[in-house]
């Protein structure tokens, strides 16, 4: 994946304004402390990520849709799984304990989508 792209400074969490500068205090997709911790501004080029109050509420709409792509074949693997050989009966709360650790990364991810939704890219980072 390219560098600078929109999908890689969504799933690196990068500014949307620069993607260079860190969304998060933590980077990665999987951070356990701090999860949500971000700074006021971009580190590099200084673009606000404190919009207005209540603006990563949104995030919670784009992260909805996604839960819904990863837990509904779940439940239905799991319906199947309940007729299938008792093997996969043990996998499957194990398969299910994944989703829920997938939470954190779609936390983190939602917002940086909700950013790059609203804010645009300028390649040499600088607000006009």
């Amino acid at each position: 994946m390219k560098k600078r792209t929109k999908l890689y400074s969504i799933l690196k969490l990068k500014c949307p304004r620069c993607r260079i500068g860190n969304l998060f205090y933590k980077p990665g997709l999987f951070a356990f402390k701090g999860i949500l911790e971000m700074p006021d501004n971009c580190p590099n080029c200084k673009q606000d990520f404190k919009l207005e109050p209540g603006f990563y509420s949104a995030a919670l709409w784009i992260s909805y849709p996604i839960v819904l792509l990863i837990f509904i074949p779940l439940i239905s693997l799991g319906l199947v799984v309940n007729s299938m050989h008792s093997f996969f009966k043990y996998i499957f709360p194990f398969i299910v304990l994944f989703s829920f650790m997938l939470q954190i990364p779609l936390m983190r991810i939602a917002r940086a989508i909700l950013l790059h939704m609203t804010i645009t890219y300028r390649p040499n980072g600088k607000i006009e």
